[in-house]
């Protein structure tokens, strides 16, 4: 296909040509011994570094795929104990990576071992698995989150519908996404812990496919780079800081109020706006809760709450027979060791003499 007949295609129609396969692996070609270059100088960087020293080796992570199943995702290690959970704090980030591995994140060094392992993929002549613009792909713990905020009202019905059975369910994975370059993701406090982190990567996800095109991956590429310049200039002033202000403590975080919506409750509602084949059972109508044994269930919890609770007594490992059928009256506190005080009107008695 010729490039202004390219230029031209919009939407499903760009994602799905031949056109964008071909475009991109120009792009791969370009790039990718650049690529391999920075990693190489980069782990070099780390082995002189002093401190927590991550190995930046290419490790393998889980992440959901087209259809829901998962697969494992290239990616440079620059954290020590293996976890995708949240970093919070610089004080975390310092204490599990060295100056290098914070350079690589930095400039998405860490990620770029997807695009190279899909360019060797295209060069065997295998079908691709991944592009450079598109809806970066999540981990299971990140799609649990975003059913969670659609249980909770956080997200639109119509479009988080959209984002699971078309964006995340037909789409492959990207390197980059209109919400990292356009959308603020890396200013957005606190990332997807934050609702508004959550409600934005879903409107950008969903909204991508209808605008895709030729001419919005090359602005999308082009914003990367300035933002890469940016976030350089941004992470030596923030290593600075830290030099600076390392001894400091912050504020003890508050306790927070249990959250009734524990992860069996989330993926029970949440299979209802899953794409049938990835639904559960019960989504799919094949089968009912059986109301006997709630009803049974029901019952026994309510007996089981209206018996008084065993008495253990103190040096006791567990209470005695029918302790349990001679309640203490309310307000009533055993004193263990204590000797009985005056009586009311009689003076304290003698040292060495006892009142009788």
């Amino acid at each position: 296909m010729r490039r202004r007949h390219a230029k031209a295609l919009v939407g499903s129609d760009w994602l799905t040509s031949d056109a964008r396969i071909e475009w991109e692996t120009r792009i791969m070609r370009r790039r990718v011994p650049i690529y391999k270059a920075t990693i190489k100088a980069l782990q070099l960087l780390n082995r002189l570094s002093r401190g927590p020293r991550p190995s930046m080796r290419v490790t393998y992570w889980e992440r959901v795929g087209p259809g829901g199943g998962t697969f494992m995702m290239p990616k440079l290690e620059t954290m020590t104990g293996r976890t995708d959970d949240p970093v919070t704090s610089a004080r975390e980030l310092h204490a599990r990576t060295s100056f290098a591995s914070r350079l690589a994140r930095t400039i998405s060094a860490d990620e770029w071992p997807q695009i190279i392992e899909e360019y060797e993929r295209r060069r065997r002549g295998e079908a691709p698995r991944f592009h450079y613009v598109g809806h970066r792909p999540l981990n299971l713990a990140s799609h649990a989150l975003m059913d969670k905020a659609w249980v909770n009202g956080e997200l639109p019905t119509d479009a988080y519908r959209i984002w699971n059975g078309e964006v995340k369910f037909k789409d492959l994975p990207a390197l980059y996404s209109e919400f990292y370059t356009h959308g603020g993701s890396r200013s957005i406090p606190g990332g997807e812990t934050n609702p508004a982190y959550r409600l934005a990567r879903l409107l950008h996800d969903v909204n991508w496919r209808a605008k895709a095109s030729m001419a919005n991956e090359l602005r999308v590429l082009r914003k990367a780079r300035v933002l890469r310049a940016q976030q350089v200039v941004k992470f030596v002033a923030a290593e600075a800081k830290y030099v600076v202000t390392a001894g400091r403590t912050g504020h003890p975080a508050g306790t927070k109020a249990p959250d009734v919506h524990t992860p069996e409750v989330v993926a029970a509602v949440a299979d209802f706006v899953k794409p049938p084949e990835v639904r559960g059972p019960t989504a799919r109508g094949e089968t009912e809760p059986d109301r006997i044994q709630a009803n049974a269930n029901d019952l026994a919890n309510t007996v089981a709450r209206s018996l008084p609770p065993p008495i253990v007594r103190r040096g006791s490992g567990a209470a005695r027979p029918g302790d349990a059928s001679r309640p203490r009256p309310q307000g009533h506190q055993p004193q263990v060791g204590k000797q009985p005080g005056p009586r009311p009107g009689h003076p304290p008695a003698p040292p060495g003499r006892s009142r009788v």
